[in-house]
């Protein structure tokens, strides 16, 4: 006897209704089982100034959040140059009552957008949530 596959065997048996069947039934299953697909999310727009923060989930960041998220900006973007905790490496401590800029929460964004002359580079990509959060931890760092 030759050593043949199943399929071979069953149609040469005249099984070709069972063979078809079979297939029917396996592409059936695959297409019923395909693992449903999350829908797409719009990406979130960029908050409007003054607007209330939102967090991934659509709710709104908590004060403890926003300084979670200002803080890892913070180590990410500004420490190499103004320490861990603001007290000034290269750059100047962030830790002083007052800025030669400005100590607002305005005067502080605009100088992390924009930069200043003498070596603070401009961080015009980071997005507004990113800037705000940044701006309020630094003016968590006075002491």
């Amino acid at each position: 006897m030759h050593d043949r596959s199943i399929v071979t065997k069953l149609k040469g048996s005249g099984h070709r209704s069972i063979i078809v069947a079979a297939i029917l039934a396996g592409c059936l299953a695959a297409a019923g089982c395909k693992q449903q697909e999350k829908p797409v999310q719009a990406p979130a727009e960029k908050p409007a100034t003054g607007a209330v923060t939102q967090t991934t989930m659509g709710g709104p960041m908590s004060d403890q959040q926003k300084q979670a998220m200002g803080k890892a900006i913070f180590k990410k973007q500004c420490a190499s140059c103004h320490g861990e905790e603001g007290k000034g490496m290269s750059a100047p401590s962030l830790q002083k009552a007052d800025f030669k800029y400005g100590r607002t929460p305005e005067a502080i964004k605009e100088t992390i957008t924009k930069g200043r002359p003498g070596g603070m580079p401009a961080f015009g990509s980071l997005q507004e949530i990113e800037v705000e959060t940044v701006a309020a931890y630094v003016l968590s760092l006075k002491r």
